[in-house]
């Protein structure tokens, strides 16, 4: 009888080692599929929420619409920093503002005396800043398009050595325009352009003008009247802050909101009068 519950207990024992067994990887495999899950919703998670972008670079199918694009993000973004900076990329004779130079566009060193324009061709000096500051983009969008039509199979001949560019700013616009040779070619395919031009929307010559009219009666009176020109002129609001003996002049077109600031000193009084 002894022997015979021995063989029975043995017997279930190696039932339950089975049962435990496959209990055990029905548990094991459980928890990977529970981990793959996670990862699988931690991944669309990702996708989701954060959208990361992948996508690749698109091709250039129109090299004047690539071109004229370049130019007009380059002007824009040398507006903003010539706006705020008295019209100059890199200011030599400023007063730092708000951790800003603003370039002195009327100035002298001496007590009692009128300042002196320091600009007085702003207008085609703002203009030549605008030029300089685009024409190293320009040149880098060109090498760009030719080495994306080579790569499509296109012979391309253009030069960025002989690139003339000119910005002109005009009563509503600022326009920039670009000569230089572009042609493609492919089998029957040809491409050639030799001309481009953007136009930007902005008001940036109604504030130069303003500008030297604020200069002028800083020079002749020593003080330019904010209240009266705008009663006059409401399409522009001119502050005027004094940091000790300097003037920061901020205008700014309303329709647009469009800045143009710039510093001045002269009439300054001994410190302690």
């Amino acid at each position: 009888m002894p022997k015979g519950n021995k063989k029975s207990n043995s017997h279930f024992d190696f039932i339950d080692t089975k049962v435990n067994i496959a209990k055990s990887k029905r548990s094991q495999v459980t928890l990977f599929i529970i981990i793959a899950i996670i990862i699988v919703a931690a991944v669309i998670g990702f996708f989701v929420f954060f959208k990361p972008s992948f996508k690749p670079a698109p091709q250039i199918e129109s090299p004047e619409a690539y071109i004229e694009s370049c130019m007009k993000d380059a002007a824009k973004d040398a507006i903003d920093i010539l706006d705020i900076q008295g019209g100059d990329i890199n200011p030599i004779n400023y007063f730092n503002y708000q951790n800003k130079k603003v370039r002195y566009l009327c100035y002298t060193n001496l007590n009692y005396e009128k300042c002196t324009n320091q600009e007085p061709m702003l207008k085609q000096h703002i203009e030549s800043e605008i030029t300089n500051y685009a024409m190293p983009a320009l040149k880098e969008c060109v090498s760009s398009i030719k080495k994306d039509f080579e790569k499509r199979g296109y012979a391309v001949e253009t030069s960025t050595d002989n690139i003339l560019l000119k910005t002109s700013i005009q009563p509503e616009n600022v326009v920039i325009d670009a000569e230089f040779e572009f042609s493609a070619s492919k089998g029957e395919e040809k491409i050639k352009s030799d001309k481009f031009e953007s136009i930007l929307k902005e008001q940036l010559y109604s504030l130069i003008g303003l500008s030297s009219e604020i200069i002028n009666q800083e020079i002749t009176w020593g003080n330019f009247n904010i209240d009266g020109y705008m009663m006059l002129y409401p399409k522009h609001k001119v502050e005027r802050d004094k940091v000790n003996e300097i003037k920061i002049y901020t205008l700014t077109e309303r329709a647009t909101q469009r800045q143009f600031r710039f510093a001045v000193r002269g009439y300054v009084l001994p410190a302690g009068i």
